[in-house]
This record gives structure tokens, sequence and C-alpha cells, in this order.
């Protein structure tokens, strides 16, 4: 095999020699020859020895594949362990993610229930008498709608729960600073009842006080609370007494009680048609005295007189009947029978007629201001309701001109409509009554007459 190589190698290299060579002698085509073949030998040797190279290099990388194919095979297990792994840990991440949304939830909903609960606790803070600014900070956390409490946040808001209930149940008095009415500062005497109650005595004066949530200090309830109080607070400063006026408002009576608006005021802010009714009111009781000066003296039962006229009559003495009812001018009965033993003697008919007259005789006396004061009666809620008609009036110009902004510009109007109906139908229903009372008893009065005199016609004709 090797032989018939180097003849194909000869063979080229003549073939070579002939195409490109010129011509050559016999020699010299020897000696052509000759270092061909040198050359082939020397390029089959080469080529022999980079084949043991290429072949040695073959094993290496035959090697170097081997332990590259076993890698590559332990990093195919190692990333299936990883994706294994990955999968596993992809999992757990859902189950965790899941988790931690329904933490989420549960705290969501615990903060929604937890802020208006501690909105609430931190408006009472705000309003203590004994809780300082200082320590008001730690309640910030639980204003912020962004921040959800801390546990830290939550142990601080239970210490201020627990310092709060101790301060509640203490009374301290002692030096401390207040703004007055005007808005000056003040020093004096400051007691405090816990959280329920604050009271100041300075100089003369001694009145209540209350938190300033604005401001965050002690100033003095506007107004001046009645003498009394005022000595009763005094008192107890200064040892006299133990006892004390205790606000459990937090301040809204003290404030109430102190105010120094007076009749006069009360009616003003009720408008012009104020007056009509206090008008109307006037007249009423002016006529209700008279009406009850005049019917309370009438009685609503002459009996006595009527058995009196009966002894008289049956001894045939008619005279003296006459003057026993001619003593009593002032009574309707007895001017009724009056009138009726006048026609003794006569029919039936003119006794009855008589009866009747003497009774339309007496019954303008009786009924006099009667309907004037039904009048005024309904007289009286007509124009309270008129007076609540203007009010309203007035109140909705101001929304046209200011807006709703301001609720002081529409409390004229509604003072004025409130105030005028409560004065109408204040004097409207004791009117009502007075008027039924008067009433009933003129019908009480008619009655008697009615009665007194039937008795007497029917004695007459029997005589």
């Amino acid at each position: 095999m090797k032989k018939m190589t180097k003849i194909k190698i000869r063979l080229y290299i003549l073939f070579i020699i002939f195409l490109y060579s010129p011509p050559l002698q016999a020699g010299e085509w020897q000696d052509a020859v000759t270092a061909v073949e040198k050359n082939a030998l020397q390029h089959t040797a080469d080529a022999r020895q980079t084949g043991k190279r290429i072949a040695q290099e073959r094993a290496a990388l035959q090697t170097q594949l081997s332990q590259l194919e076993s890698e590559t095979a332990k990093a195919g297990e190692m990333f299936r362990e990883m994706e294994q792994a990955l999968d596993a840990s992809m999992k757990k991440e859902e189950e965790l993610r899941s988790e931690i949304e329904k933490q989420q939830g549960e705290n969501r909903a615990l903060a929604d229930k937890l802020r208006p609960i501690a909105e609430e606790t931190v408006q009472m803070f705000r309003s203590s008498l004994t809780l300082s600014s200082d320590r008001q900070e730690k309640l910030l956390p639980f204003t912020d709608p962004d921040r959800f409490p801390a546990m830290t946040d939550i142990r601080d808001f239970a210490d201020l729960l627990f310092a709060e209930m101790k301060n509640n149940g203490q009374i301290s008095i002692g030096p401390g600073g207040f703004s007055d009415q005007s808005g000056h500062e003040k020093q004096g005497d400051i007691l405090r009842v816990g959280s329920i109650a604050a009271y100041f005595h300075y100089g003369d004066s001694a009145g209540f006080l209350h938190k300033d949530e604005k401001m965050q200090k002690l100033s003095q309830i506007p107004g001046n609370p009645p003498r009394r109080v005022r000595t009763a607070i005094a008192d107890y400063f200064s040892g006299k007494s133990v006892s004390l006026p205790l606000d459990l408002s937090g301040g809204m009576l003290a404030a109430q009680t102190g105010r120094n608006s007076g009749m006069g005021e009360w009616l003003a802010s009720g408008g012009i048609l104020v007056w009509p009714i206090l008008a109307a009111g006037l007249i009423a009781l002016l006529l209700s005295l008279e009406r009850l000066w005049t019917l309370g003296r009438i009685p609503l039962h002459t009996d006595r007189i009527m058995e009196k006229i009966s002894g008289f009559l049956s001894g045939n003495e008619r005279e003296k009947g006459k003057e026993i009812c001619a003593g009593y001018p002032r009574i309707p009965t007895c001017n009724v029978l009056r009138n009726i033993l006048h026609r003794a003697g006569k029919s039936r008919e003119l006794m009855e007629n008589a009866m009747e007259e003497a009774i339309l005789g007496e019954l303008p006396r009786l009924e006099r201001f009667l309907s004037t004061l039904s009048v005024l009666a309904a007289l009286a809620p007509l124009m309270g309701l008129l007076g609540t008609v203007t009010g309203m009036i007035h109140t909705f110009q101001g929304i046209s001109v200011f807006g709703t902004g301001d609720p002081r510009m529409m409390s004229g109007g509604i003072s004025e409509a409130l105030i005028t109906t409560q004065l109408g139908l204040a004097l409207a229903i004791p009117l009502s009554i007075i008027h039924h009372f008067f009433d009933r008893r003129v019908e009480k009065i008619v009655g008697d007459m009615e009665e007194k005199g039937t008795a007497l016609i029917t004695l007459l004709l029997k005589g």
C-alpha cells in the first residue's frame, strides 16, 4: 500500500515537472528526479509526523470530549434538580403570596375597625383636661391614614389609656396658666377634677375652664356663671366648702348657663312681629282677669235663694220674693226670677216669654269679651306663622347673598321664625283653655237660670 503511494507521488511529481519545467538534458533530469524524491520523502516524513500529532491531539480531544460529555450530563442533572427546586420555590412563593394577601386583607380589615376607634380616642385625648401636648405626639401614628400603627405605637396608645384612666381618678389643684375670655394669658389657681371638669380662681373671679383643641391649652368658658356658682367655686378654693358644682357635659352646660342673654335680647331676636303677639297677649290677660272677676262672683247654684222664694210663695207673699231677688242684682238667676214674678198670674206662655227675655238680657253681660278671647286665641298662632314665613324669607335672602358657608348668617332669620312661632303657640294654647273655661261657666249659669225659672213658673201655676 505504501509502495503504491510512493509510485503515485513520483508520477504526480514527474507530471508537474513535465508540465511546468522547460526541456532538460538527461543528467539534469536525473538530478531533478533525485531532488524531487528527496523532497517527497521529506514531505512524507513531515506528513507522518503531522499525522502522529493529529492522532495525539485527536486522542486528547476525545478525552476532553468525554470529560465534557460527562460534565454536560452532570450539568443537565443539576439543571433538572435546580428546575425542580425552582418549581417548588415558585409554588412556595405562590402559597406565601396568597398567605401574605390574606394577612394584608386581615390587616386592612383590622385597620378599618381600629382606625375609627383610634380617631375617636384621639379626639377624646385632644379635649382631655389632663393629657399634655408632648404626650399627644404619641397619637400621631393613629392620625396618619397612610400608616398602619406598629406594635410599639399600640403599646404607647395603651400606656396613654392607662395614664388617662389614672388621671381621671385624681383631683389636683395648683397654680397654672389659662386664657381668659379676651384671649389674654392669666396666672391663677387651677383645679382639675380628672378629665371631667376644670376650674380657675383668679383674684375675685372664678369660673369654669375647658380645653381649647386648636390651641391645646386651657381657656375660660365664655359667659358669666350665676353668682351662687362662682361663690361655691371660690369657697372650695379657699377651703370654706367641700362641695363643688360639677359640670358633666364637658363645659356645654356651663357655657349655656353662663350666657347673659336676657328676656329683652331673646324677644328682640324674634323680629317685629313679636310685639303684636305680646300686645295680643296683654289684651287677652286683661280681658281674662275681667271675666274671672265678673263670672267668678256669680254662683253656679242658687238653690238656697230658690228655697226662700218658694217659702214666701207658699205663704202667698210674692212681694217678699221680689225683694229677695232685688237684693241680688249681680246674680243673673235672681234677675230672671224677679222678671217672672212680675208676670205672676199670667199664662204659662207669658211667663216663659218673660223668662226667655230675662235670659237674653243677661247673656250679653255673661258673654262679654268671650268672642274677643276666641279671636285672639285664633289670631296668635296666625301671627306666629306670619313671623315664621318672614323669618324664613330673611334666611333665604341671606343664603342667596352669602351662601351657606357661614351658619351665623342664617341664625337671625331662623331665630325670628322659631321665636314668633313659639310665642304664638304659647299664647294660643292657654287662651283656648281659658276661653273654654269661661264658656262652660256661662253655660252652667244659663242652665241654672233656665232650671230655676222653669221651677218658678211651675210653682206659680200650681199656686
